[in-house]
């Protein structure tokens, strides 16, 4: 015998329809709990694609290692790479594509009565604006043989450039970085924050001049990228085996860049996953909210359940009502929250100038548990109103 699902979906429908007032109040925890998490997933979503875009377009692929001194776990290692570790690898790493070595210092620019201390100081080889993708926009870039020619020559950030020059173009003016002149040859491109550091606030010299300018001789990083992300395990093999040689011991460690890119990825998930979490309580307290209305009604439609079972209806029948609308005020719930919750993150992204990602396995999530939570606390109110005497309650005064 097939049980007839239809007409107690339709009283609950009717009976939602009949309170309206008291069944928005009770959705409310729902839509604030769903709209909450989808908030925060879509933000987080959002932010995930807008971090690893930034990498990315700073060339930091699968297919890009990243050389540091010091053994992994130490957070101020001692700098043991030197410019010569940086050309042996030259030519030991198989397939190389592009090798950038960074000497980090402190540069005080001097332009006429105007002094400038950017963030950035950095010695840097010619495949600078290859490996990381950013091109001199006004100017040029210096050659690998102005570089090996140890020749003066800097390209600048744009940041530095509103500092020194204002609208003006500075290529082709003279400079002083910590008392040494240089010539102005290019303006790179802008590439504004990277992970909170400002990457135009940028002065970036040949890397032959490091000990002359800076006053370093050790490198803080050297970063590379092979043909291909095949590549890279053969590519650790070579590094290992061509520094140890020179070094004979291991006081250096490598990151890959995918490596980088699961870190990220796994520390945002957790960070979106734990505020969700928390942002679903409130699913909790709607749901507690739900059944305490769902036996409120029971309740006030004791003597309406006393004349449905008098006519005939059967325990499953009331049960099935009670419970098809509590399943419904939660689905409704969450539909809105839904809504609500995508709009709200494509609002607050669009203020931060970052896009929204659409989170549909959050949505399917929340429509999940939103049924759940819809049948664990009605099922209860439910039972309560199936199980009623109709005798007992055709008597029953409110």
């Amino acid at each position: 015998m097939m049980i007839n699902l239809i007409d107690p979906l339709k009283i609950a429908y009717n009976s939602i329809l009949s309170n309206k007032l008291r069944s928005l109040l009770t959705t409310l925890g729902v839509i604030i709990g769903v709209a909450a998490v989808i908030t925060l997933v879509s933000m987080g979503e959002g932010a995930k694609s807008y971090i690893l875009g930034q990498i990315g377009s700073w060339g930091l692929g699968a297919n890009s290692l990243a050389i540091h001194p010091g053994k992994e776990e130490v957070a101020l290692p001692e700098l043991t790479l030197t410019y010569g570790d940086n050309e042996a690898l030259r030519q030991k790493v198989g397939n190389l594509q592009y090798l950038m070595p960074e000497f980090v210092g402190r540069g005080r620019l001097v332009y006429g009565h105007r002094e400038y201390q950017p963030a950035y100081t950095l010695a840097v080889s010619a495949d600078y604006p290859f490996a990381y993708k950013q091109q001199a926009v006004v100017g040029r870039f210096f050659s690998r043989a102005e570089e090996e020619g140890r020749r003066h020559v800097v390209v600048i950030g744009r940041t530095v450039v509103d500092k020194l020059f204002g609208a003006y173009s500075p290529v082709g003016e003279k400079i002083k970085i910590n008392g040494v002149g240089f010539t102005i040859i290019g303006i790179l491109e802008e590439k504004g924050t990277l992970l909170f550091y400002n990457m135009d606030d940028i002065v970036l010299i040949p890397t032959t001049l490091a000990e002359q300018v800076l006053g370093v001789t050790k490198i803080w990083e050297i970063f590379l990228t092979v043909e291909n992300e095949k590549d890279v395990p053969q590519a650790i093999i070579d590094i290992k085996k061509t520094l140890i040689a020179r070094h004979r011991k291991e006081d250096f460690h490598i990151h890959t860049q995918q490596g980088l890119i699961d870190i990220i990825n796994n520390i945002l998930n957790a960070l979106t996953a734990i505020v969700s979490a928390i942002a679903a309580i409130s699913l909790l307290v709607g749901g507690i909210g739900i059944m305490n209305i769902m036996l409120v009604a029971v309740t006030e439609r004791t003597r309406e359940i006393g004349i449905r079972k008098a006519i005939g209806a059967k325990n499953r029948d009331i049960f099935l009502q009670f419970v098809f609308e509590s399943i419904l005020i939660t689905m409704t719930g969450a539909l809105f929250g839904i809504m609500i919750g995508t709009l709200a993150a494509w609002g607050i992204m669009y203020f931060l100038k970052m896009s929204a990602a659409i989170a549909w396995g959050a949505a399917y999530l929340a429509c999940f548990v939103a049924l759940l939570v819809g049948l664990f606390f009605g099922v209860y109110p439910a039972m309560r109103a199936a199980r009623l005497d109709p005798v007992e309650a055709l008597r029953f005064e409110v």
